[in-house]
Order: structure tokens, then sequence, then C-alpha cells
């Protein structure tokens, strides 16, 4: 790799860097965020079919093409594909306190967040059980097979990694109350596993709930005065065969179309920083070259640039494996979790590096943009380079797909 940033980069950041940042309208962006965020964090299959709408019209009047790709959920399970196990549209949620107080604890109607994304429903009249605390796994481990038959054990672990030793006890709900750094009225976005439940756990029916801690020190608080607490859950999910949507928003190029630049940012997380942020700056990038294009600003770029929104792997892998491309692209970024303040990620926008073994241009050409733009405008912020970390959300940079593909995000921390 050359020592010296080339020309043409240089000449980029010093010219269209800066036409790119006046034309980019922070209020904007925040009104995506919040249209995004407004159906994604219900976390139910039918809400998410309102984001794809959002997206197509937040696109098209941006300027930008727009392409919908319905991606089947079911089928072969541990095929090796990237499939979601089954669609799931949460309807309802309760729980309450029945013996000897009566109180309700949380209603999914009032937090989204307080379900267990891929639990499952109770029957049409409910369940009731004792209430047990559970919080560590030692403690779980001393608990014997069957000894949580009907109860609701409510603990400050993650409930994704308990998954298997409650339901070896015979445990029909969770409730997790565990702690968000700093931010102790926080509910926790928890799930039982990603596109679904495990396959090595799939037959487990769990019902799944999520408290703040604030919320749970309450509940603890009545069953240390009670001794014991009756709880009863009604919780209406539906599940079957339906699909998730993956989007693109696309600024044509001006030679072949096959040609192409992605950007990617997943939808159908709930989270306004994690990741309607992500998602709402991929429409800003449609919006703003598009414009700057109409005015005769910027001449058309000869690569189409690509704008994906979609379910994490299971919607970009899935569209990588399910559409006839003559060629892959030739590179991209993931644009996830970008929406956190300074004060908040301590101030460490992270670019991390691309799978090592793809080509590592996109590192270089990403350093000289962040450098660039936060010379032109810093809120805050310093640029933070770090080798490639595996998450769920760089795995799209495997070269098995052929193309290099860095993560942007203020998420990253050390610890």
């Amino acid at each position: 790799m050359p020592s010296k940033t080339p020309r043409s980069l240089t000449n980029f950041c010093r010219d269209v860097l800066p036409q790119i940042h006046k034309e980019t309208k922070g209020r904007r962006v925040l009104d995506t965020v919040v249209a995004v965020q407004e159906s994604d964090c219900w976390n139910s299959f039918d809400r998410f079919k309102d984001t794809t709408r959002t997206l197509v019209r937040e696109y098209g009047e941006g300027g930008a093409q727009t392409e919908v790709f319905e991606m089947p959920t079911g089928g072969r399970i541990g095929s090796g594909r990237w499939i979601i196990h089954e669609a799931a549209d949460v309807r309802s949620a309760t729980l309450d306190i029945v013996q000897p107080v009566r109180k309700r604890v949380l209603d999914y109607r009032d937090n989204p967040w307080h379900i267990i994304q891929w639990g499952t429903s109770t029957p049409k009249g409910g369940l009731d059980g004792e209430l047990i605390i559970v919080d560590t796994k030692e403690a779980l481990e001393r608990i014997g097979p069957g000894q949580l038959n009907g109860k609701f054990v409510l603990t400050s672990l993650d409930p994704r990694n308990l998954i298997n030793g409650l339901a070896e006890r015979g445990a029909t709900v969770v409730i997790s109350d565990r702690k968000i750094t700093n931010n102790p009225q926080a509910t926790a976005w928890s799930k039982f596993g990603w596109g679904g439940i495990p396959i090595e756990n799939a037959a487990i029916k769990m019902v799944g709930f999520v408290l703040s801690a604030n919320e749970g020190k309450k509940l603890r608080k009545l069953h240390e005065q009670h001794v014991s607490l009756k709880l009863h859950a009604k919780v209406d999910i539906r599940k079957y065969a339906g699909s998730h949507d993956v989007v693109s928003g696309i600024i044509q190029g001006g030679d072949d179309p096959q040609d192409e630049v992605w950007a990617i940012a997943h939808s159908m997380e709930p989270g306004a920083i994690d990741n309607a942020s992500g998602v709402a700056v991929t429409v800003e990038i449609a919006r703003v070259i598009e414009s700057l294009i109409a005015s005769g600003q910027l001449p058309r770029p000869r690569r189409s640039i690509r704008l994906v929104n979609a379910y994490e792997c299971y919607g970009f892998f899935g569209y990588l494996e399910n559409v006839s491309r003559f060629q892959t692209p030739i590179a991209g970024v993931c644009i996830d979790t970008v929406g956190s303040k300074p004060e908040v990620c301590g101030g460490l926008l992270n670019w991390r590096s691309t799978i090592p073994m793809s080509a590592g241009f996109v590192d270089r050409v990403g350093d000289a943009l962040i450098r660039s733009t936060l010379r032109i405008d810093n809120a805050g912020y310093r640029r933070v380079l770090g080798p490639f970390f595996s998450t769920a959300d760089t795995l799209v940079g495997d070269p098995k797909y052929g193309f290099p593909c860095p993560w942007l995000t203020t998420h990253y921390q050390k610890d």
C-alpha cells in the first residue's frame, strides 16, 4: 500500500466532503431516526413491514431508486443458509402480581422492550407461578431437574445464556432485570438468540420478560417483604412462516449498473442508537448525494452506491445468497450504532478494519474520510482505528462474499 494518500482521495476530501457536509441536515437525520424507531421498537414482524414502507418513502423522496427483496422465514433449519426460523408478531403481553397483593408489573404496550425477542406465548388464559430469584449460574446449577416446574424465575443475568438450564429444570417464565451501566432505569434489549432460538435449543418454548434494574429492585423488595409472590403472565405472540425485507436505496452509477459500492445498516432492531441511527445515515447519504447531483454540484458517480437495510446477517447474507449478480460489490462499510453522544461513548468514533484476508484499501479510504470530516466539524469525537472485530455486525466482510466491509461505530469499547 502506498505511504501517501492518493491524489484523487486527497482532492475528494478537499473539494467534495465540504459540499456533502454543507448539504447534510442533522435535524433531518434525527427525524429519520424517530420514523424508523417508531416501528422497529416493537420487535414485531408486522411492524417491520411499516419500517419497509418508511424506508421506501424516505429513499424515494430523497431521489434514490428503491428495491425491496422479500426474504422468506422458515425453511430448512440447519441447512447452513441464513434462515430466520419463523416470523413473530407480538400482539400483547402483561405481567401481574396476583398474591398476596395485586400489582401490574409490566405491559408491552407501554414499553415493547419488556418482551424478550423469540419468546413464546402463554395459553389463552395465561400462566400462574411462584416467583423464584436466581442470580448466578452456580445457584442455577444447584437446582435439580424439574425443581423449577411452573416457576417464574427472576434473574439479573442475560437470559439468552440461561434458557437451556431453565428449561431443563422446568421453569416456564424468565424475567430479567440485568443492569445497563450508568442507566438503571433502562430496559435492556434482550433476545433468546439471533434469528430465533439457537438450533441446539430450538425445541424450547420459554416466556420471557425484561425489567429495568430499578423495576427489578421494586419486585425484589416485594418478594422480600412477602416471602412468596404469585405472578400471572399473559402473552400473545403469533408465529408463522412469513418474511422479512431487504430494502435498498440506490444511487445509480453512470457506468455498468452492476458495478456497486455498498453501505449497510441493520434495520429491524429496536434501538434509536442500535440501529435506527445507522439506517438514518444511509438514508441521508442518498438524499445528500442525489441532491448534489440534481443541482449540478456533483457528477453522477461512475459506480452505483447501494444503501442496504436488513435484519443483520439473516438479511445481508440471505440477500447475497439468493440474488444473482454478475459481480460482487467492490467494497462496503457497515454503519452500525453511530448515534451515541460523546459523553456516552467516550468520544470514540471507531473504524474497525475489514477482515484481514480481504482488500485493505477500504481502511485507508475510511481513515482519510474520517480525519477530513472531523477537521470540518468535530462535535466532540476522535477517530479510533482498530483491527477487525468479529461480531454478527461485521461478518458480511467474509471473503466468501468477495468484498471488504469495515465497521463504523460509536459502540465498540475495549471492555
